[in-house]
């Protein structure tokens, strides 16, 4: 059996309007097609699974069918290339085991430790005013944050550059335009990788490895026979900061803004937080309401709506036919806000989530199987100390304004809104 095909429009397919709103566009075409489609994205033909089973078998791939590396290539692979998730089978299993131990346990505290300063300069910062723009604002926190986990004693002159070749990397990924011509977000983001990949390779000859950092960890783990090469951890240290710093922007704003709406869970999360220590990850295993407002964020707003695959040998889901040298994606946003899985799935509700044993089959926050992320704990404990910080400095948070999100390619608001402090 054949995907029926929805064509789009002639050259551009159905591109700009993934990019201005993809869960629009996805729940107007599964109305008229059903759970399984052909769409045309960037210039590539891509069969579109939305059903909880497809999604399954394709994140487990038991057999190899579907490569992840080549699935990602024609989006996020020129800027990105190599970074864990562009990798497939045996080369990821061997690079996902040489990152996974600076991931253990007493790293991930040591990393608490560290980014403490930042969160609570920040909340003194924002003590001073009696407002804040939360998108802006947390996405510098979070770019301060990941000075320092991922650079290495940084000229403090030099940050806005690397904020800026991080962003110009970033924006390339999601341009709709993927030919590298000059003034293009691509050919930006080209130069950008270039320059980042100098930056984390010489300054991993000379990491200080007595530091504590992902980044010092990270180069100490591969300072061994069979470890990393210099080029290969900065490759790494690329992929590693896209997917620790939009995505936790995402999560927070998203959640933030939430908790100024309902002024009742606020002060619940609030004397949860009373009782944590936030640099001691069993306590903060234990925050339940602090995780339901996470696992909320991360339902409604999936930091990747949608995964692609490249089918390298034929093969088929849920009897639908997938033939070598194709493409096929899975779209958790979709899963996530389909009301066949879900109680009004429209809303933010954390409530959902508060008993800690709840399961749901549309679930995949994560993605999924050997490609499960790396930092999923370590996201949500950075999560946690920044909204319990906020819940125990402040009686309330007030906002005026609605949210709206774009949930794709990364989830972000089309405007942002202020944040009022009480």
């Amino acid at each position: 059996m054949k995907a029926p095909v929805s064509k789009g429009l002639p050259f551009i397919g159905h591109s700009i309007e993934f990019k201005n709103d993809a869960l629009a566009l996805t729940n107007r075409l599964r109305e008229k097609h059903g759970d399984v489609l052909e769409i045309s994205i960037l210039n590539e033909r891509v069969t579109m699974f939305s059903s909880p089973s497809a999604t399954k078998q394709i994140f487990l791939d038991p057999e190899d069918n579907f490569s992840s590396k080549h699935g990602w290539e024609f989006s996020i692979g020129p800027t990105f290339e190599n970074g864990l998730m562009l990798r497939d089978f045996d080369d990821h299993k061997y690079h996902r085991g040489l990152l996974q131990e600076s991931f253990r346990r007493d790293a991930l505290e040591n990393y608490l430790e560290i980014i403490q300063p930042k969160i609570d300069q920040w909340i003194e910062k924002i003590k001073k005013e009696e407002s804040f723009d939360l998108h802006e604002n947390i996405k510098q926190l979070m770019f301060d944050i990941a000075v320092e986990l991922f650079f290495d004693e940084v000229d403090e002159t030099r940050l806005v550059e690397l904020n800026k070749l991080f962003t110009d990397s970033i924006e390339s990924a999601i341009s709709v335009v993927r030919i590298p011509l000059p003034f293009t977000s691509l050919r930006k983001g080209l130069k950008a990788r270039k320059e980042l990949l100098e930056y984390f390779e010489s300054k991993a000859k000379n990491v200080d490895t007595e530091r504590k950092t992902l980044f010092s960890e990270l180069v100490k783990t591969n300072n061994q026979e069979g470890g990393l090469s210099y080029f290969e951890i900065a490759e790494h240290m690329i992929f590693l900061l896209l997917a620790a710093h939009d995505t936790t922007t995402s999560t927070l704003t998203s959640s933030i803004h939430y908790l100024s709406t309902d002024n009742q869970f606020f002060n619940e999360l609030a004397d949860e937080a009373k009782k944590i220590n936030c640099t001691d990850i069993s306590e903060l295993k234990n925050g339940y309401i602090g995780e339901a407002l996470f696992n909320e964020a991360m339902r409604k707003y999936p930091p990747v709506p949608f995964s692609p695959r490249y089918v390298v040998r034929d093969t088929e889901i849920d009897g639908y036919e997938l033939e070598a040298g194709t493409y096929v994606a899975v779209g958790p946003l979709v899963l996530h806000n389909d009301e066949r899985y879900w109680d009004e799935p429209e809303k933010f509700s954390p409530q959902r989530f508060l008993d800690p044993d709840y399961q749901n089959e549309a679930y995949f926050p994560f993605s999924g199987g050997a490609h499960t992320c790396l930092g999923k704990f370590f996201a949500s404990y950075i999560f946690k100390n920044v909204v319990y910080k906020l819940a125990t400095n402040f009686e309330s948070l007030e906002s005026k304004e609605d949210l709206e999100i774009n949930p794709s390619p990364i989830p972000h608001p089309r405007a942002d809104v202020k944040i009022y402090l009480n």
